[in-house]
């Protein structure tokens, strides 16, 4: 692990298509009900959303990646920090065990972040800590830019880019990755009925086969859990509403105001680490930057205990402040 310390329109047609996207990959899927968990859903800001809250402390909410998908991933990995904190996971709108249908005016990036915020005074919770990856990165930069007032730390794990120009260019330095028996296995993915029905098992053949290259460790992409709701495709659909707040973004400008204690963490095998890295690490003004060595976008399932350690300090030196 390397730290260094101071006081990343056609990769929206990737998203549709669930092919490219620097988010979660659905390596077990489970149709809708047949996984138990004792979490539940809650009615904030117009709508369902599903929130599981494990541990005790100061309180850590977790923003998964995607979008439309859900908080199951990154609990394994995170739920060692519950010796000394309340983890907060929940799944986003339109994502996971959360409604699967949503007025059409709500699908907007603001609404998004308004519910983080909704969910933070549903629970009565006072200062935060936030723990975000990929997709889940963009909703929480946005949340320190409107709230920072709320939060006690920032985490960002493999965050998408601050703007939409360089998630781009990260998109077309990702698709390079892809190898010929990438490729001819998505197209035989495309090409069953199951995948036109947008099944569940055949959505997490797809996104297995678009995201295995974001490992360093092909291998351990099996290692990813994730549940895959029966209507998945329906969900993606009314997500595309949202693709007029991503074509252009750019929060560059408003991150040079956030002074929230912020860790940024890439995997040295991901094209963000020196992207997306560099900008935010640079643009912050309390920032550090960890890039984790023989990792992609995924740190904490290929070098776990690496990747813990660096988040668990950085939750330590920020309760203190």
């Amino acid at each position: 692990m390397r730290s260094v310390s101071r006081s990343t329109r056609g990769f929206v047609a990737h998203l549709c298509q669930l092919v490219l996207l620097p988010a979660v990959i659905s390596i077990a899927c489970n149709p809708a009900g047949n996984q138990a968990d004792d979490g539940q859903l809650l009615t904030i800001n117009s709508t369902e959303l599903f929130v599981k809250r494990i541990g005790s402390g100061e309180p850590v909410v977790v923003v998964h990646g995607g979008p439309v998908l859900e908080h199951g991933y990154l609990l394994p990995s995170l739920e060692p920090l519950t010796n000394h904190y309340e983890l907060i996971f929940y799944d986003q709108r339109l994502s996971g065990r959360s409604a699967g249908v949503v007025d059409s005016a709500s699908v907007r990036l603001a609404t998004f972040v308004d519910d983080l915020e909704a969910l933070r005074q549903e629970l009565s919770l006072q200062r935060i800590h936030l723990v975000a990856h990929s997709w889940g990165g963009l909703l929480a930069m946005n949340y320190a830019i409107r709230f920072g007032q709320h939060l006690r730390s920032l985490t960002l794990l493999s965050p998408i880019s601050p703007s939409a120009t360089q998630w781009r260019e990260e998109e077309a330095a990702v698709s390079l990755l892809i190898t010929d028996d990438d490729r001819r296995e998505m197209q035989a993915i495309r090409e069953t009925d199951a995948f036109r029905r947008m099944e569940p098992v055949a959505v997490a053949g797809m996104l297995r086969a678009s995201f295995r290259v974001q490992f360093h460790d092909r291998g351990k992409a099996s290692h990813l859990e994730f549940y895959v709701p029966a209507d998945y495709g329906d969900r993606s659909r009314q997500f595309g509403l949202m693709m007029v707040d991503l074509m252009s973004f750019d929060l560059t400008e408003d991150l040079a105001g956030v002074t929230v204690p912020t860790l940024i963490l890439f995997g040295d095998a991901e094209p963000g680490a020196t992207m997306t890295g560099a900008t935010l690490d640079s643009t912050l003004p309390n920032s550090q930057l960890v890039i984790v060595e023989q990792s992609g976008h995924f740190p904490f399932v290929e070098q776990p205990v690496e990747t813990l350690i660096a988040v668990r300090d950085f939750l330590t030196r920020t309760g203190e402040q």
